[in-house]
């Protein structure tokens, strides 16, 4: 289950509305995306749907201060200032509340999240991976070049990012504008953005890689050397391979033989999911929606060789809460308005672990 938030649990008399939450956003992920995640088998979707909705217009109304014994109806409410901010701030709330998780399950194996408070900025030590050189010595010589124990430091400053949304007063006064919807629909842009930031940043680290550690074309013999380096750098640590599953099904034995007896796990997975002992691990694709044809944002021609037992490579650093900011109450001509989520995170490689990048012809 999705991890509710210290601060809601120690300040929050509406738990059930998290737990509701967790629950529907875990449901979506495990029928839409095959994500295995527990969650209420027992209720559908749609029902989740309309009893989240309810759990946010009350914690809504809470926070705005609606009296049900007003002579004003729920109607003549929605048009107040208060509620509309009042809306989206609970939305923002349960955004924070799921964005580590999604991030940590597909990319947990390589990747740290830290949640910082505003102002702050997140500063990783690093220190040496390399082990102290043995030199042969003179029966009289007293010592060797003296080695020191370097420590070194990275620090990760968030950058703004943000969504505008719009929603329209007629929808909203006939009950249409789903809140569940947008909190889902929200999250889960804000994942594959941070998705991008994870792969560019491995990507673009290819060229400050030194020679050893990156292979320009994948032969059976290069991925092998590749695979030990890594693991003997990291302390003879197994090492695992990453790559969209485009790229991973262009790994294949050399022998004609050896691809005619492993062709059923080929065709049933897509790709072999061991390979000369190593473990391949596909990585979710991801769409780029700023692109005008629906173009992939995570490259099919690069691998990424890790070591288990290595500090995170990438670490994802998110600063503060999701802040909501209106525009003018249904100030545009159309009756609409518009509504900004401002969420601020960095990504960066930020490790002493060694890793390798290779490219696939």
């Amino acid at each position: 289950m999705i991890k509710i938030p210290d601060s809601v649990l120690k300040f929050s008399d509406n738990v059930d509305l998290f737990k509701a939450w967790g629950d529907y956003f875990n449901h979506y992920r495990a029928v839409n995306f095959g994500a295995k995640k527990d969650y209420d088998t027992n209720v559908s979707f749609e029902e989740k749907t309309t009893k989240l909705n309810k759990a946010i217009q009350a914690e809504v109304n809470k926070i705005c201060g609606f009296a049900s014994e007003s002579v004003l109806t729920d109607k003549v409410w929605v048009t107040n200032p208060m509620y509309q901010w009042a809306g989206f701030a609970v939305v923002s709330a349960l955004i924070d509340m799921v964005i580590p998780d999604v991030v940590m399950d597909a990319y947990g194996q390589f990747s740290e999240v830290r949640n910082i408070g505003w102002g702050d900025s997140a500063v990783f030590d690093i220190k040496s991976s390399d082990l102290f050189t043995v030199t042969k010595n003179g029966n009289s010589r007293r010592h060797v070049t003296a080695q020191r124990q370097f420590q070194g430091q990275t620090a990760l400053i968030p950058v703004n990012r943000s969504i505008t949304v719009q929603t329209d007063l007629y929808r909203i006064l006939c009950g249409k504008e789903n809140m569940a919807e947008y909190a889902m629909k929200i999250a889960l842009s804000i994942d594959v953005e941070i998705a991008k930031d994870i792969y560019a940043a491995l990507s673009n680290s290819y060229g400050s890689l030194t020679a050893n550690f990156k292979e320009a074309a994948f032969t059976q013999t290069a991925f092998q050397k590749l695979r030990n380096r890594v693991a003997a750098a990291n302390g003879g640590a197994r090492t695992y391979v990453y790559g969209t599953d485009v790229a991973l099904s262009l790994i294949l034995p050399q022998s004609d033989y050896l691809k005619l007896q492993l062709g059923e796990t080929y065709n049933s997975i897509g790709y072999l999911p061991v390979y000369l002992n190593t473990s391949l691990i596909a990585l979710p694709q991801k769409i780029d929606w700023e692109s005008s044809d629906y173009d992939f944002s995570i490259a099919d021609d690069e691998l990424f060789f890790v070591a288990s037992n290595s500090q995170p490579i990438v670490k994802v650093v998110l600063e503060g809460d999701t802040i909501t900011v209106q525009d003018g109450q249904f100030g545009n001509a159309n009756l609409t308005m518009d509504t900004t989520l401002h969420k601020r995170w960095i990504v960066g490689i930020a490790t002493n672990a060694k890793y390798g990048v290779m490219k696939i012809s």
